[in-house]
């Protein structure tokens, strides 16, 4: 069966190509939204198998949305979506256990990544 996947991020162009190569792999991507608040509100109705979050956005960062989904659903799969390659922000992710993704994606990466 294939997984539900919902794809946050500021940029509309990400989301759109996202889901239409997500969806010719075969996954079925449930939801998208723009900012952090949205990513928590549109993982608490439709319980995803795989949130695809961007990192750097308004209203609600990445990182925000991460640990609110994780306070009420720690064993979340969360892959984060960044171009920031900061130590900084690698650290972060490690110590959330959420694995990331670096822009530009390769797409194939990513469907393993939801497939795994």
């Amino acid at each position: 069966m294939s997984k539900s996947v919902i794809i946050i991020d500021d940029d509309e162009d990400t989301v759109r190509l996202f889901s239409e190569f997500l969806e010719e792999k075969g996954i079925n991507v449930v939801g998208n939204g723009f900012d952090g608040v949205t990513a928590v509100k549109l993982y608490k109705k439709l319980k995803p198998d795989v949130a695809l979050i961007d990192l750097n956005m308004p209203n609600g960062s990445g990182f925000y949305a991460i640990k609110k989904i994780q306070e009420f659903q720690p064993k979340a799969r969360i892959i984060a979506v960044t171009a920031d390659t900061s130590t900084e922000t690698e650290e972060k992710l490690q110590k959330l256990n959420v694995p990331v993704v670096q822009k530009p994606f390769n797409i194939e990466h990513i469907v393993s990544s939801i497939n795994e």
